[in-house]
């Protein structure tokens, strides 16, 4: 794998390869109804031809596991972060057994890659993955631009899945089973295109603000307080769901004062989940709040915190551990605003 000091030194077509993503399948008569009394969006509405982010809670609402959901042949996919999955995973099945659903880490059946979007448009790169998809659909996937609604685009195939990431530097998320990802990578190595490791993408995500949950932070926050919401992971206007009624009430109560930033230091520096970051207020310092996620660069780390959701790009922090090191937060990517919802409008 190639190193790289920040995110600003990648090249336009390059692709990293996820070691730490965690796939789970359910599959059987009741999937579709089981995972949809689950989690924070509507799987009634998930077709054949999208994904979306979604959040997975206990039943106070507190959040297990972030990430994407989608459909491969029969199959629902949960696409997470090893911490998040595995705990997710105990939890589906634990309550999986009152239900006709198969749940099944299927990790290792798949593997998982962020592309570059100039890289998966690249004539020589998309040709190889015609062998593993259907020209016209690969070229509709890259064709699209990103709605609104933050509705990703898929295509599927025998081999696998690929879908829109969502993420700040435009690029594909690509799941192939076995036999496909061999070929995949021989491929990416005769087309000389770089590849990277796992805190690449962490440190993508996190600048995107797409925060994911290792094990300091699971079952600690509503999913508005990691801005959830602003990815389109919740779909309020659904039927119940595991914390579906606290999830709601911070909402239509306006309870929730907390959200996901990101920040950028310079260099390599010792943080790590869990860790307080403070706040500067006049002469003195208050604790802000804790970190979720961090990747570290060569030359950069890269962290995201839940913080007051009234932070501004202004507002000096520093790390508790280690005072002397000052930050501001990114300024956040997208709009954690909400819109009022067709429950509140039918309720005025």
């Amino acid at each position: 794998m190639t190193s790289i000091a920040s995110l600003n030194d990648l090249p336009s077509d390059f692709v990293v390869a996820l070691s730490n993503t965690m796939i789970i399948s359910l599959e059987g008569e009741q999937a579709d109804t089981y995972l949809h009394g689950q989690i924070t969006v509507n799987i009634n509405k998930l077709d054949d031809m999208t994904a979306r982010h979604f959040a997975h809670c206990d039943n106070k609402g507190k959040t297990w596991a972030t990430g994407y959901v989608t459909r491969h042949s029969n199959k629902l996919l949960l696409m997470t972060n090893a911490d998040a999955g595995h705990h997710s995973l105990a939890q589906l099945n634990k309550y999986g057994v009152f239900s006709k659903v198969d749940i099944v880490d299927e990790t290792t059946s798949y593997h998982a890659y962020f592309v570059s979007s100039n890289a998966a448009k690249n004539r020589h790169f998309q040709t190889m993955l015609e062998e593993h998809f259907a020209k016209v659909e690969l070229d509709r996937l890259f064709e699209s631009s990103q709605s609104e609604s933050n509705t990703l685009q898929k295509v599927a195939s025998d081999h696998g899945v690929i879908f829109s990431a969502n993420t700040s530097r435009e690029g594909f998320l690509l799941l192939l089973g076995k036999d496909a990802h061999q070929q995949f990578e021989e491929h990416v190595r005769s087309l000389s295109i770089p590849s990277y490791s796992q805190p690449v993408f962490d440190a993508i995500q996190i600048e995107s603000v797409h925060a994911m949950l290792d094990n300091e932070a699971i079952g600690e926050y509503v999913p508005q307080m990691i801005n959830v919401q602003a990815l389109n992971g919740i779909d309020f206007d659904k039927g119940c769901y595991m914390g579906q009624e606290v999830v709601a009430r911070t909402r239509f109560l306006g309870k929730n004062k907390r959200a996901a930033y990101s920040f950028k230091l310079e260099g390599k520096v010792d943080v790590k989940p869990g860790d307080s970051l403070e706040k500067q207020l006049g002469d003195n310092w208050r604790v802000a709040g804790k970190i979720l996620k961090v990747a570290a660069l060569e030359s950069e780390t890269w962290f995201i915190a839940v913080l007051n959701n009234d932070t501004t790009s202004e507002d000096l922090h520093r790390l508790a551990d280690h005072s002397a090191i000052t930050c501001y937060p990114n300024s956040l990517p997208y709009s954690i605003e909400q819109q009022a919802s067709n429950i509140v409008k039918k309720r005025r």
